[in-house]
């Protein structure tokens, strides 16, 4: 009888692992979909830029306050811009 008791739990614990694994499985391609979002947090949408692409003129605002349009930046070198925080 004992035995039969822990194949049931085995069986259930089982069940409710292959479940969690196919919700997390379900979850995840939804989320890379863009269909649901990762968290309430996340503001990404998909736009039209892709590797390689040249990235748009901009005029940017640089540290001390002047400001400088992107093309003058990378006519003379490669330029690395950096969106983000440091906390």
């Amino acid at each position: 009888m004992a035995d039969s008791m822990w194949q049931k739990v085995t069986l259930y614990l089982l069940g409710l692992a292959l479940l969690g694994g196919a919700g997390f499985f379900t979850w995840y391609q939804l989320v890379k979909a863009g269909v649901l979002r990762y968290n309430k947090y996340d503001r990404r949408e998909r736009g039209s830029l892709v590797v390689g692409a040249s990235a748009p003129d901009l005029e940017l605002t640089m540290y001390d306050g002047s400001r400088v349009r992107l093309s003058k930046l990378w006519e003379t070198r490669p330029v690395f811009l950096v969106f983000g925080s440091c906390t």
